[in-house]
């Protein structure tokens, strides 16, 4: 029972400091270490509290001493307290001391990898201008690629004899000639087509024609040239070389040759020289 009213004099007490105008207020700062003080001060105050109020009273000597009891089972929860707090603000500088080197170091290799990437550009805009440098050498660009014909002479004179790189003053073109070439089909009709897939979008400069040597050199009289749908020549004459000058800013992916009398697509070489390749978005 004594201990019940001690308990509830002990609450009047807390309440009486707390409804005081001079009360201590907890700090802001959401410093651990700071808030030590601010228990260390409202146990002082609520222990001379005690004193006085029960210095003015009498017979209540036995509760006082159970109610400094309770004052000090408090002051020695307190003391743990302040110990905690003490142990937690170490681990908050621990805290903030590892995020501080941890950020120091990703600062620095977020600048090593800032360096690097600079050097990386560097290196990426050599490269590209020395691919725009190979890229704007005329070459031949025709040679050993892909070719197709509607027809083929015979079932020997493939399409494929064209781009081969072989031509030779050889007069001779049938059988084990060493001088071979292309020959469209065996029934001539117009529309004899023979076609050259270049593999990329290619700026065209010069096609070159190699008529065959021999008495046949008629055959290439009538055939257009063209650079995928654009007409760029046509032949009109007999000639054991053509060169067609192609204009400024023709490009594309193929060159065709097509035939418009009734005779057949003959010749030893075509060539076709340009620089590239380049993306149509470039242009």
């Amino acid at each position: 029972m004594m201990k019940v009213v001690a308990l509830a004099l002990l609450s009047c007490v807390l309440l009486t400091t707390i409804n005081g105008s001079d009360i201590m207020k907890p700090p802001e700062d959401t410093n651990l270490s700071k808030l030590s003080p601010y228990f260390r001060e409202e146990m002082l105050s609520l222990r001379e509290e005690m004193y006085s109020l029960f210095s003015e009273g009498e017979g209540t000597g036995i509760l006082a001493l159970q109610v400094l009891e309770l004052v000090r089972e408090v002051g020695d929860s307190v003391k743990r307290l302040e110990g905690r707090i003490e142990d937690l603000s170490g681990k908050q500088q621990e805290i903030v001391s590892s995020f501080n080197s941890l950020s120091q170091g990703m600062s620095s290799n977020f600048e090593g990898l800032t360096e690097q990437t600079g050097l990386m550009e560097e290196k990426v805009e050599k490269v590209g201008k020395k691919i725009d440098v190979i890229r704007s050498e005329v070459r031949l660009i025709s040679q050993h690629k892909l070719t197709w014909q509607n027809t083929t002479w015979d079932d020997v004179y493939h399409s494929d004899f064209a781009v081969d790189g072989v031509y030779t003053k050889v007069a001779t073109h049938g059988g084990s000639s060493s001088n071979p070439m292309q020959k469209s089909g065996q029934s001539p009709i117009k529309g004899n087509i023979l076609l050259i897939d270049l593999g990329g979008f290619f700026k065209i400069h010069t096609i070159k024609l190699w008529n065959r040597l021999d008495s046949n050199d008629r055959f290439a009289n009538g055939v257009l040239i063209y650079v995928d749908e654009q007409l760029v020549g046509s032949v009109h004459d007999v000639q054991k070389l053509y060169n067609f000058r192609v204009n400024p800013e023709v490009y594309g992916k193929k060159v065709y040759l097509k035939q418009s009398l009734d005779q057949v697509i003959n010749f030893i070489e075509i060539q076709v020289f340009g620089s590239g390749p380049y993306s149509p978005d470039e242009l």
